[in-house]
């Protein structure tokens, strides 16, 4: 009889197990509480509050889960409307089109919003054109494209038309700004950029760097034209340093090529080396003669290859444009 009784509570117990596995977790013929010298009972008793007590965090997961999607698809609705009002500080794709007809433009931010960005400004014979870096990726990052976008308009209002002199304004108005001046700073906070001014009057592109090359492809083939070393704004960035613009003529069908880090940085590859200048040096020798607007989804179809299974580490912005030289007789690119 003892067996027999014993098989029988054995049996409930599984029971309550095959419930509490399937997520059943309260068992409603829950034993007396008068059960001492019961050992099956006060199993079975302990079970049911086991039970009970998972029950009840699970609610409370649930409701934090919850709570969590909630908050997640708020911070997501924000990040979608930061990006609009980091969009609406970028140049117009009308506008690119009207200046350089012959070009492409790859804006792959590694987040929602994200830390590149690029400038167009016309002036009285020509038109700047600059990508810019800024510290960071992500909301930090945004916040210093907005910041700088607004910095390059009041640095370039007088009608300059020197690149190396708008830098050097940059690094003080960053300074300014932000009250970088000193070692006691709060923040450390700038960025690096490629800028060149096109001049259609002279047949040249004038170019000036802080951390950042200009790629150049003509009949002699593709070189890398180095920036200064010396970022915009930061603490260590001294408010001396003079920038030097480099003038290159435009001979017939010569091409630039603006880049922040995020595409020559971007580790990948068999040895998990960065993309390299090298490597983007060859691809712009080996597409010479394919038209230059179609360059953008190559560029990034040959970077996603190489990248593989690693994490993208960076933004990514490249500006790519075409110009095809002086008439003889003429004054503008054609």
């Amino acid at each position: 009889m003892s067996h027999v009784v014993a098989l029988r509570n054995i049996r409930e117990l599984n029971e309550q197990c095959r419930l509490l596995k399937q997520g059943s977790y309260t068992q409603l013929d829950l034993p007396s509480a008068d059960c001492d010298g019961h050992d099956f009972l006060t199993l079975k008793r302990n079970m049911h509050w086991m039970g009970h007590s998972i029950a009840v965090r699970e609610l409370k997961l649930q409701k934090a889960m919850s709570d969590l999607a909630a908050a997640q698809h708020q911070v997501g609705q924000s990040l979608e409307y930061a990006s609009l009002i980091q969009t609406s500080f970028l140049p117009n794709m009308v506008d690119l089109y009207d200046y350089i007809p012959d070009h492409f433009l790859i804006w792959a931010q590694r987040d929602t919003v994200g830390g590149d960005a690029y400038w167009l400004r016309t002036s009285l014979n020509g038109f700047f054109l600059g990508v810019i870096d800024c510290t960071g990726h992500g909301v930090p990052g945004a916040f210093m494209t907005l910041i700088v976008t607004a910095l390059l308009e009041k640095a370039s209002s007088d009608g300059v038309v020197s690149p190396a002199v708008i830098l050097s304004r940059m690094n003080c108005l960053i300074k300014d700004a932000l009250g970088q001046n000193d070692r006691d700073a709060k923040s450390d906070d700038g960025m690096d950029c490629a800028l060149c001014y096109v001049n259609p009057v002279e047949g040249e592109v004038v170019f000036a760097g802080a951390n950042s090359p200009l790629y150049v492809l003509d009949s002699t083939g593709p070189r890398c034209i180095k920036g200064d070393r010396c970022g915009l704004g930061y603490v260590r960035s001294s408010r001396e340093f003079v920038f030097r613009d480099v003038v290159v003529p435009v001979t017939d069908r010569t091409r630039f090529y603006l880049t922040s880090d995020g595409l020559v940085d971007q580790v990948g590859g068999e040895g998990g080396f960065p993309f390299g200048k090298s490597r983007f040096m060859a691809f712009m020798e080996e597409r010479r003669h394919a038209p230059i607007a179609a360059q953008g989804a190559e560029i990034m179809h040959v970077l996603k290859e190489y990248q593989g299974d690693e994490s993208r580490r960076d933004d990514v912005t490249v500006l790519g444009f075409e110009l095809k030289g002086r008439e003889k007789n003429g004054n503008q690119f054609v």
